[in-house]
């Protein structure tokens, strides 16, 4: 168990392993210590297909269900001591076969809005996780539907990512209704699996001393990319000196396409050659054009910031997920989807505003539609193609350099320090009692260094890895029952022949949504696919940007979305689909 060391054996209470975190964790953990910023929260709704089910919701199935997970995914009870300077996780073998102090908390709510309510009366109050308490559930009881419960799972970032969020919900509901359990391979064996994702890389013959360099050579390289990233613009926010040192308070805002419009959707990009994800950044962009543009017309944004503005880059980045590029024996025994931490950052730039053809016209010139000009006006579909290019030729430029992996290891190393600093020092005022001083607002205009247009990601189709019944029948490969390997199927031994004797689907997921504690400023816009609907969504610190604003932009977003993607565009001749 490569970085795993076992400190002691007890015959009462079994034996404690420990490993130091990674450069990417320990930027997490510093984040969690920040009052939780970073932390993952899942709200899932579940329904009983059947009345006589109804034991499945009972407080001690939850809690066998809960330790059963404990037990496949370690990481989910591990703590982490910083006695020593360097965070390190621990994980006793004592502390997975039992139920701990805070780990499933219970009540009722009166509906599902009054739930919605409660998570943002969590992810505004305290952090409820801790270093000792890394993952946790609130069940929730819906007082007029007594067949139906709200499941919020809370996860420090440290120790999963979007893929392991999916795979812990996915497994915790499949033995949550299943009246079997799996057999679940030794500690040793799970512990091999996570960890530090780091030590999962490929390893080339090179030399220690080799491998050292090219680690180095990451990065500069990565500080070289950083540093030619100037300037740059996002929405109108309230920004002060002290922003990043106050908490955020997360919200969100969303948008979702219906099935036929998805589906049109999809095959456009399909038949234009690019992923959804390459499409994101430019339709954000015109999105926000449009936005900054009804703004200016309404003199909102003078003369000088609107000029500033105009010539501004685009820079955004998100999340890379690292699993598909890591150690191939690792994948085939389910790395795919095992519960740890495995990412990185992308980092994109598009050029100045899109303006097209109001570059230079006077306001009695312009065209508007809904206060600001068209979509056809501000970025022709031939333009919007070249812009989803270029999102695509600086992935591909990123991911097959040769020192790919090093630069992407290099990524949160230089917000480390920044960041640890920021617990501290937060940690600190909050011991004595003082808040930060906001100070005036800061000019939008010749902000120094980057400002970020917004952060954000696309996930796919959420319902390959979390599918709405449960449990999952012996003919999904995900399934703990079906014998036929799955890359994300982790933490489970495949069975010699498929066992169909939990066919029957018990529990629905009628509800489901992902929340973010977002960082403080933070502006992250996400993707997703679900039941052949595409999903949008916007985390935002409602401290910086105000609801009415997010609000207006992500309904620039999916009306870009519609406009550029979802009809069919003649300019080129292209065949497309259309709504």
């Amino acid at each position: 168990m490569p970085r795993w060391t076992m400190l002691h054996s007890n015959p009462t209470e079994g034996r404690t392993f420990k490993r130091p975190l990674d450069v990417t964790e320990s930027g997490f953990f510093w984040d969690g210590v920040f009052n939780g910023t970073a932390d993952t929260f899942h709200h899932v709704q579940l329904r009983l297909l059947n009345e006589e089910d109804a034991y499945l919701f009972s407080e001690s199935n939850i809690t066998r269900a809960w330790l059963s997970v404990k037990r496949r995914y370690p990481l989910v009870n591990a703590w982490v001591d910083v006695d020593d300077g360097e965070p390190q996780f621990v994980v006793e073998e004592h502390r997975l076969g039992k139920l701990n102090p805070n780990e499933i908390s219970f009540g009722n709510v009166s509906s599902l809005e009054d739930a919605q309510r409660r998570v943002l009366e969590i992810l505004d109050g305290p952090r409820p996780l801790s270093n000792d308490l890394l993952a946790r559930l609130y069940i929730f009881r819906q007082r007029d539907r007594p067949d139906v419960i709200h499941l919020f799972s809370l996860i420090a970032h440290c120790v999963t990512d979007g893929v392991a969020n999916l795979t812990f919900v996915r497994c915790f509901l499949d033995t949550l209704s299943s009246r079997s359990e799996p057999p679940i391979s030794s500690l040793e064996e799970r512990l091999s699996m996570v960890i530090a994702s780091t030590d999962f890389e490929p390893r080339q013959p090179f030399s220690a001393a080799k491998q050292r360099w090219r680690r180095a050579i990451g990065c500069v390289l990565f500080q070289l990319s950083t540093a030619k990233r100037q300037g740059g613009h996002t929405l109108p926010c309230r920004l002060t000196h002290a922003t990043l040192r106050i908490t955020a308070r997360s919200r969100i805002a969303l948008a979702s396409l219906s099935q036929h419009q998805t589906s049109a959707i999809m095959t456009n990009c399909r038949l234009n050659n690019m992923t959804f994800g390459n499409a994101f950044l430019p339709l954000a962009q015109v999105a926000m054009t449009r936005v900054l543009y009804r703004r200016y017309l309404r003199g909102e944004i003078g003369e000088e910031e609107w000029e500033y503005r105009k010539k501004q880059p685009h820079i955004s980045g998100g999340p890379l997920n690292l699993r598909p590029y890591l150690d191939q024996e690792w994948l085939d025994k389910g790395g795919h989807g095992e519960f740890l931490l495995a990412i990185s950052f992308l980092l994109y730039q598009l050029p100045f505003m899109t303006l097209g053809m109001t570059t230079g016209q006077r306001r009695d010139e312009l065209v508007l539609c809904n206060g600001a000009p068209p979509f056809a006006h501000l970025l022709t579909f031939n333009r919007f193609l070249h812009r989803a290019n270029m999102v695509k030729q600086q992935i591909d430029r990123f991911l097959y350099h040769p020192l790919f992996l090093e630069i992407a290891g290099a990524a949160h190393l230089a917000q480390l320090a920044i960041t640890r600093s920021t617990a501290l020092g937060w940690m600190q005022s909050t011991e004595e009692g003082t808040t930060a001083v906001e100070g005036e607002v800061l000019a939008t205009v010749d902000f120094p260094g980057i400002t970020w247009a917004h952060w954000g990601s696309t996930i796919g189709n959420m319902d390959h890895i979390f599918p709405v019944e449960y449990p999952l029948g012996s003919s999904n490969p995900i399934s703990p029952r079906s014998n036929i390997p799955h890359p994300a199927k982790a933490g489970y031994i495949i069975p010699p022949i498929p066992d169909t004797s939990e066919d029957e689907p018990k529990i629905s997921v009628e509800y489901s949504r992902i929340h973010l504690h977002t960082r403080p400023g933070e502006l992250y816009l996400g993707a997703a696919t679900s039941r052949g609907q595409l999903h949008m969504s916007v985390y935002y610190d409602v401290n910086v940007y105000e609801e009415t604003v997010v609000r207006e932009w992500l309904d620039e977003v999916k009306d870009a979305v519609v406009w550029y993607l979802g009809q069919s565009h003649a300019d080129n001749g292209s065949i497309r689909a259309k709504m």
